[in-house]
């Protein structure tokens, strides 16, 4: 009997160790297919991969580094000082990038349509436009960006051809400086993103190329290839002749002359810092840099009325992390995103944070105007002074900030 109950025993654990040896080799069975499951899989992704890379992408990115961005501390300390601006002719304007203000305060703008706009109260008047009125895409409609006032005229550019000179009073306007005809451009040197400009006394226009490659259309592409593909030119209205002051610059936009004429600061917007480029003294016909590593990438730089600068940012650079700044090292990356998000949506990742910087007139920073979340202002393009208010433009929003300056200001 003992010798039965042994015998069964012995069967029941060959049955056992036989149901565990076939497990076992189910397991290395599936292990098996798992990881070559996940061979595979990883295969398709390197050569998904490899094809967008090598497919040609939108941009030509090139490999920069950027020093970490400014704490936001001291002047500036985050606040909401902008969250107090009013949304003037809201839904009445689209794009008012550059202002100007006119001898009786009347404010005069470009629009994203193509038109030039002149504004008295509520009152809005069509006094010229930069391309076709019967238009459909940007560049047969032309983009006016920056504008200035010189002699009673307004003058405005095109970004996509060049620089018109217009009645302020309506009527009457001239393409002045025609980039697109060969007989201008220098060297053949092609310009698709003509941006912002300001006019000497004595009448020498200075004015930018933002990118040689990029249309304003496609801002952001200009902004993710981070190359030297900018340039700062100069027109005289006396003579007619165009000179290349510098070439070479990162994006750049905004240009502001000193008080004294005696320089003239481009923003350089890809590297969030200001160049300047000396027009008398013993340094004429050099650059250094005016002001760097800005908390934001600057666009327009206007002078204040009681001195120094204002500095309107397209957008902030985040302390500790700036995903710009972060992928500037990495230009495969930078390229891949252009090649698999739409257009539409990289604009969209743009931050929505207004940040407007005080600089004194040797670029030191002393002051800050913000909007974290950008509730009221999510960016700044321009900021224009008059009487003791601020006029804040966007190259995308439908309204006009209006900003009453305060004592401390």
């Amino acid at each position: 009997m003992a010798e039965e109950v042994e015998e069964k025993r012995e069967e029941e654990e060959e049955e056992d160790e036989g149901a565990v040896g076939s497990i076992l080799n189910r397991i290395s069975s599936v292990t098996s297919v798992c990881k070559r499951s996940v061979q595979l899989i990883s295969l398709i992704l390197v050569v998904m991969l490899a094809v967008i890379i090598s497919y040609n992408p939108p941009i030509r990115p090139v490999t920069y580094r950027m020093p970490p961005a400014p704490k936001l501390t001291g002047p500036l300390t985050e606040n909401t000082r902008l969250r107090s601006a009013q949304q003037i002719l809201k839904s009445r304007v689209v794009g008012p990038e550059s202002i100007a203000i006119g001898p009786e305060g009347e404010l005069y703008t470009g629009l994203a349509n193509g038109r030039i706009v002149r504004i008295e109260g509520k009152v809005i008047t069509e006094i010229g436009y930069t391309g076709s009125k019967e238009c459909h895409n940007e560049e047969t409609c032309g983009r006016p960006l920056g504008v200035r006032i010189h002699n009673n005229t307004l003058y405005v550019i095109n970004a996509y051809k060049g620089i018109l000179k217009v009645s302020m009073s309506g009527g009457s306007q001239q393409l002045i400086v025609n980039m697109k005809d060969e007989a201008t451009r220098l060297d053949n040197r092609q310009t698709r993103f003509l941006n912002d400009l300001d006019i000497s006394k004595g009448g020498v226009i200075y004015f930018t190329d933002s990118h040689s490659r990029h249309s304003r259309e496609y801002n952001m592409y200009a902004f993710l290839e981070g190359g030297p593909h900018g340039t700062l030119f100069s027109y005289d209205l006396n003579t007619l002749e165009i000179k290349v002051l510098i070439s070479g610059l990162h994006m750049p936009n905004g240009v502001q002359l000193a008080a004294d004429e005696s320089y003239v600061l481009v923003a350089e917007c890809v590297r969030g810092r200001i160049v300047r480029y000396w027009l008398t003294g013993e340094n004429a016909g050099t650059w250094d840099f005016f002001a760097i590593n800005l908390p934001g990438y600057p666009d327009n730089i206007r002078r204040r009325e009681s001195g120094g600068y204002w500095v309107g940012m397209a957008a902030i650079r985040r302390h500790p992390f700036s995903l710009v700044d972060y992928l500037a090292p990495y230009p495969q990356i930078r390229a891949t995103i252009t090649k698999v998000l739409p257009y539409f949506l990289i604009r969209s990742l743009a931050s929505q944070y207004g940040i407007i910087v005080v600089l004194d007139e040797f670029g030191n920073i002393l002051d800050s105007l913000q909007d974290p979340g950008g509730l009221v202002v999510p960016s700044a393009s321009e900021v224009a002074e008059h009487d003791g208010v601020l006029y804040i433009g966007s190259y995308h929003a439908n309204y006009i900030g209006k900003l009453r300056l305060r004592d401390e200001f």
